[in-house]
């Protein structure tokens, strides 16, 4: 039977599709557009869009990765159970059931496809990562670079996750039973502040990167124009009210797959080139 990944151009769905075909799992990778989708060799490529479904897409799928496309997902869900779909596992965001960002954009657009999922039938685990390693180069990637990283609220403490860990965990449940739930979160390690963060970055570079603290203002101003400005102001909010209070730390890596959670240093070393 067959796994299938949506998203799979992306830095998560893409790790999940060579995963999986490097176990031995029959992968059938998708994304609105195949053209230069590189994947394993064996592994199926098909053009879906997930407010646009396609029937054939789904054909002998036993279970489906879904990367949260925010729109109308409903006939895709309902092609789901007609093609006997036995689980589905979600990507969602803490943000859903964060005390502060429930409410704003992140929150609401992820709580409305985790109501599009439960409300179709569909078995279905919801996978709630921690602050995802990749952050760092999306969001500070360029800056690393010239050596200087401006923060807002730069003791915010988090608890970074390596993107692999992720994926196995995420494997795990789309090939096996044992772990299925309604809603699993996963967490990194340790509690590391945004400076710590950048400390550990500079340390396995090789390079000093200094960390100058902005005010909330000269963040706003600084946003780039590819970033919503609400879904940052929501972070913003996020950041002031944890302070530097330790994020939460869980053992769930570690109960699923086996092996305790990577560390951010490890992250770093293992993807030191990206930067």
């Amino acid at each position: 039977m067959t796994v299938l990944v949506t998203g799979a151009r992306g830095n998560i769905g893409s790790r999940l599709v060579e995963h999986l075909a490097r176990t031995g799992r029959q992968v059938r990778a998708s994304a609105r557009d195949v053209t230069g989708l590189d994947v394993p060799d064996g592994v199926e490529r098909v053009a879906l869009d997930l407010t646009a479904p396609d029937e054939a897409a789904l054909e002998g799928v036993r279970t489906a990765f879904l990367y949260p496309t925010f729109g109308d997902i409903g006939g895709f869900l309902a092609a789901a159970v007609k093609a006997e779909v036995e689980h589905v596992v979600l990507l969602s965001s803490p943000a859903s059931y964060d005390p502060v960002e429930h409410a704003g954009p992140i929150g609401a657009a992820h709580q409305a496809i985790e109501a599009a999922v439960r409300e179709s039938g569909l078995g279905h685990t919801v996978l709630y990562p921690s602050w995802l390693a990749t952050n760092t180069i999306r969001d500070w990637g360029g800056q690393i670079k010239a050596g200087t990283v401006a923060i807002a609220f730069p003791d915010w403490r988090i608890n970074p996750i390596h993107l692999d860990d992720y994926v196995e965990v995420a494997a795990d449940l789309l090939v096996r039973e044992q772990f299925r739930g309604r809603s699993v979160v996963l967490t990194g390690p340790e509690s590391l502040s945004q400076r710590e963060v950048v400390a550990t970055v500079a340390a396995v570079l090789g390079r000093p990167i200094d960390v100058r603290e902005q005010t909330r203002e000269e963040a706003v101003a600084a946003l780039p124009e590819w970033f919503p400005a609400p879904v940052f102001a929501s972070l913003l909010d996020v950041a002031a009210n944890a302070a530097d209070v330790p994020a939460t730390v869980n053992n769930n890596v570690e109960r699923i797959t086996g092996h305790p959670a990577r560390t951010f240093a490890q992250w770093m070393r293992d993807n030191a080139s990206a930067y």
